[in-house]
């Protein structure tokens, strides 16, 4: 039994028009006078602003990985302080969850390789290395100095360190040029590995001479260490350390295993790197809104890097990322704090569509890992740990996560395997049990709930809302319908058309 769940919207607010420095509010204020020219331009009308429950779901979804429990949905919508939205998306990016959900996201962004059977096994530690530094608010870009510049011995062997990059790479020096600058520039530099392209921009001296910077230094006949070389396979040719943009390397007199790596780490992570920090803003937009603000993600260095439709918001961005310290949290509360992020994913027929315009929120599918938490928080479910169980306490969330993997959210579509795992799998059809679902349970048990009453919140722990009244009244005639002692049951099938819904299955 499937039931449709519509969605609901309220009037856009003008953008504002100033900017203060470290004032997330005042970057988002910025972010949507930009926008609100575009649409000028464009002659298209946004959407409409979400409601406050359609808001704290998606928020949820975004900031910490799952939908949010019927108690805060409760306490959301019946807050009546007129920026409750600003201290929701504070406390939300402040909170664990989201340094978890988070720490997922970048080691996807820098290690996808661990989403294959091959390297799986790399992404608990490198997730657990993440999370510990945003947890500690390491600024960004000390995080990828410090990755790329873990010491030679953790390589192999060690605690909890960003070992899987490297290992992923195979700690080549070839792969991890190419990983490096995709991951951390967005410059997609392993197409000139073989050879130079005629319309591309980067040669084949490039890469290697970047290459080269993750090879250790070599010794001179003199029995000194010297800067490395790399010799171009099939060629005789042997290529130095070189910087893309052309700039000095300055060696120190006495070169360690790690010296190279932390000179690349160096210029890497420079304020004023062209790459950098434009890269981390649009990658984090892309999470955020579905598409990028320079689209392909690793292509920063072509003509839409620089020309582009939202070129110069993203250089924008990117400078105020960089003057704020690299501080993700404030960048993060900037982007979800503008009025385009609040805006509706349902528009006019009649309206363009273009994702690039920002003029609606695209409705995206969720992530393996958004499912699998979303399941057990609206059961009611405690989040699990890794040390829980043997230690085999995220072994079921792992499967589940393989299972439904998406590359981008924003262009995923269920399989038809995907859908029958969600209509028919273990996990799904426990969960319309109550005696394995506390929600479930708590709602057949409770004896102050009528049949309205229940499935009103069996729709808040589900998908954040109230029913509406048409929805209200086809629930509850299928559990007043049914025989007195398959009403539990009854309850159970509405759980289970609720979360395999479309609308519990996306982020809109």
């Amino acid at each position: 039994m499937r039931y449709s769940c519509c969605l609901l919207a309220l009037v856009a607010v003008p953008a504002a028009l100033t900017a203060a420095p470290r004032d997330p509010a005042a970057l988002a204020a910025v972010i949507d006078a930009r926008l609100a020219a575009e649409w000028k331009k464009a002659g298209v009308a946004p959407a409409p602003a979400v409601d406050d429950a359609t808001f704290l779901r998606r928020a949820s979804l975004d900031l910490l990985g799952r939908v949010p429990a019927a108690a805060e949905v409760r306490a959301f919508l019946a807050d009546a302080a007129p920026d409750k939205r600003a201290k929701l998306v504070a406390r939300l990016t402040a909170a664990g969850g989201h340094t978890r959900h988070m720490a997922t996201f970048w080691r996807r962004t820098w290690v996808p390789q661990a989403d294959t059977p091959e390297f799986a096994r790399l992404a608990d530690d490198f997730e657990a290395w993440v999370g510990a530094r945003l947890q500690e608010g390491a600024p960004y870009d000390r995080v990828v100095r410090e990755l790329l510049t873990l010491p030679e011995a953790r390589t192999a062997r060690g605690p909890v360190s960003p070992v899987g990059f490297f290992a992923a790479s195979e700690s080549k020096p070839e792969n991890l040029a190419a990983s490096a600058t995709r991951a951390f520039l967005g410059v997609n530099l392993d197409c000139a590995q073989c050879h130079d392209h005629p319309f591309a921009r980067w040669t084949r001296d490039q890469f290697w001479q970047t290459a080269a910077f993750f090879a250790p230094p070599t010794t001179d006949k003199a029995g000194k260490s010297v800067p490395p070389e790399l010799t171009i396979p099939n060629t005789k040719r042997a290529l130095s350390p070189e910087l893309l943009d052309g700039s000095a390397v300055k060696w120190p007199a006495a070169l360690a295993a790690d010296t190279g790596r932390a000179l690349l780490a160096g210029w890497l992570t420079a304020k004023d790197n062209p790459y950098f920090a434009r890269n981390a803003v649009n990658r984090l937009w892309a999470h955020l809104y579905g598409t990028a603000l320079v689209e392909p993600l690793d292509d920063l260095s072509g003509d839409g890097g620089n020309t582009g439709y939202h070129a110069d918001l993203l250089k924008e961005l990117a400078t105020a990322f960089a003057d704020g310290g690299f501080d993700l949290k404030y960048l993060t509360r900037a982007l979800v704090l503008t009025k385009a992020y609040q805006l509706s994913a349902v528009v006019a027929e009649d309206q363009p569509s273009d994702p690039r315009l920002f003029a609606r929120m695209p409705v995206r599918g969720l992530t393996g890992e958004q499912l699998y938490d979303s399941l057990r928080t609206a059961a009611g479910l405690p989040t699990e740990r890794a040390d829980t169980d043997r230690g085999l306490g995220l072994e079921a969330r792992k499967r589940f996560a393989a299972r439904f993997h998406v590359e981008r959210p924003v262009t995923a579509e269920r399989s038809v395997t995907q859908a029958l795992a969600m209509m028919n799998g273990r996990l799904t059809n426990d969960l319309a049990d109550p005696a394995k679902n506390p929600t479930l349970g708590g709602v057949v048990g409770a004896p102050f709930l009528d049949t309205k009453g229940k499935v009103e919140t069996l729709f808040l722990a589900a998908l954040g809302r109230a029913p509406t009244a048409k929805e209200l009244r086809t629930m509850t005639d299928h559990i007043e319908g049914a025989f007195e002692a398959d009403r539990d049951r009854a309850l159970g099938d509405v759980f289970w058309a609720l979360v395999n819904s479309t609308e519990f299955n996306t982020n809109h």
